[in-house]
């Protein structure tokens, strides 16, 4: 389980979770014996925002609710960016698309980090 501290992307993702399981008829109860649990308090505790799951359980949950395990990756990555502060869609969506980027260019965006870093360095000096 990825423990967060309660923040706006875990309670987002805890709704929209919510709202996705009521949508498919699926109790928590049911949800949560289809991981393995025994009651429901994994499944409420995602929820509310408590935490994030891991992705071994996103896996199962997509399954279960019947929604591409993508879509709800996506969204618990952009779950865990908000946890970070990083709001500018600009940002985001660069996060987004950095796994598919060809290797130079990730490369470009590393230097242009480090080089930013450097300067900054450099004026704290």
């Amino acid at each position: 389980m990825t423990k967060l501290i309660l923040s706006k992307g875990n309670i987002e993702f805890g709704k929209f979770l919510r709202k996705l399981r009521k949508e498919r008829g699926i109790t928590q109860e049911k949800l949560a014996k289809a991981l393995g649990y025994k009651n429901n308090s994994y499944i409420a505790r995602i929820e509310r925002g408590d935490f994030l799951p891991a992705k071994d359980k996103l896996k199962k949950i997509a399954k279960v609710l019947k929604v591409p395990f993508k879509e709800l990756d996506s969204l618990l990555f952009e779950a865990k960016i908000r946890e970070l502060g990083i709001k500018k869609p600009e940002l985001l969506a660069l996060f987004r698309d950095i796994p598919n980027l060809p290797e130079k260019d990730k490369r470009a965006i590393i230097n242009a980090y480090l080089k930013i870093k450097e300067r900054r360095r450099k004026r704290k000096s």
